[in-house]
């Protein structure tokens, strides 16, 4: 594969996809630089399968899936330059998912949106996280 196509993989540390789709693609944009887009991360445990039952447990998931995302990908939280976060009934929500977010994310505070919606691709998800990152080198 040349250095200019793009790269689309699934790290074996976060559960297969469907197939229809892969969890990581890195764009070459020239110079070094590198656009890494991410499939929407949930709350499923790759050792288990399992997704927990609580919108908490589900974000600790879905962010440790979106670090082990980045490591495969030779990127960092500070690469990250853009966020949207999918919440099923975001306004009944408490704040377990901002706080591990913010602690995810430490100091870095990228652009992010936060999108409620009724439903996810599966009735017991309730957490989905999407992340583009820009890399150098």
């Amino acid at each position: 594969m040349s250095s200019s196509a793009q790269q689309m993989f699934n790290p074996p540390r976060v559960h297969p996809p469907q197939p229809s789709y892969s969890h990581i693609c890195i764009t070459p944009l020239g110079n070094g630089t590198r656009l890494l887009t991410l499939a929407g991360q949930i709350g499923k445990d790759s050792e288990t399968g399992n997704i927990p039952s609580t919108l908490a447990a589900q974000v600790e998931v879905a962010l440790a899936n979106v670090g082990i995302c980045l490591e495969a990908s030779n990127a960092k939280i500070i690469d990250i330059v853009r966020v949207q976060q999918f919440v099923v009934d975001l306004l009944s929500q408490d704040s377990s998912r901002a706080q591990a977010y913010l602690k995810f994310m430490g100091d870095h505070r990228p652009p992010s949106t936060l999108i409620g919606v009724n439903a996810l691709a599966g009735k017991e998800i309730l957490y989905e996280i999407e992340v583009t990152a820009v890399t150098k080198g």
